[in-house]
C-alpha cells in the first residue's frame, strides 16, 4: 500500500516514507485509516486529522481550507524539512498534487524514495531502506542532499 493516494494525508505529508508504516508487524496504514497501529503522535497528538474545519467541509487536504496554512500546518511543515535526515515539505506537495496530478506526484514519490540496491521505500525519519538496511544516498534516489 505504499506510494497511493490512500498514504498521502491531509496535511500532504507522504505516509509511506513513515517509519511506522514500514513496519514489518502490523504497519500503519496511513493517517487517513483508522487503525490501532498508528504511532503516539498521529493517533492522539494530531490536530490535522480530526480538525473541526476539515472535517465538517469535508477538505480532503489542508490547502482547501480558507485558513491555510494554519500553524498545525506550520508545525508540520517546519518539522518534517528540518528535523529528519531526508527532507520532504507537506506545503510543497500538495502544491505538487495540484500542478502535476496525484498519480504524477505518486510517481515523482516513487523516484525520490525508492532504494536503487533494491527497490524498497527509503524512511523519511532516518533515511535507511526498509527491505535491505542500505543508507540514503542521495544520488541514489534523486534525493538532494539533505
Amino acid at each position: 500500500m505504499l506510494f497511493t493516494k490512500e498514504m498521502i494525508a491531509p496535511c500532504g505529508l507522504d505516509c509511506s516514507l513513515c517509519m511506522f508504516a514500514h513496519a514489518k508487524e502490523k504497519p500503519c496504514l496511513g493517517c487517513n485509516v483508522d487503525s490501532d497501529s498508528k504511532p503516539e503522535f498521529c493517533a492522539n497528538w494530531c490536530k490535522i486529522i480530526p480538525c473541526e474545519k476539515r472535517v465538517k467541509n469535508g477538505y480532503e487536504f489542508c490547502d482547501e481550507c480558507p485558513d491555510y496554512p494554519c500553524e498545525d500546518m506550520m508545525e508540520r511543515e517546519t518539522r518534517y524539512t528540518t528535523a529528519y535526515p531526508l527532507k520532504e515539505s507537506p506545503m510543497q506537495n500538495l502544491k505538487d498534487i495540484r500542478s502535476m496530478g496525484m498519480e504524477a506526484f505518486l510517481e515523482q514519490q516513487r523516484k525520490r524514495f525508492t532504494c536503487a540496491k533494491c527497490g524498497g521505500p527509503i524512511c523519511i525519519h532516518n533515511g535507511i531502506c526498509r527491505d535491505c538496511g542500505s543508507k540514503y544516498a542521495p544520488e541514489d534516489a534523486g534525493q538532494k542532499a539533505p
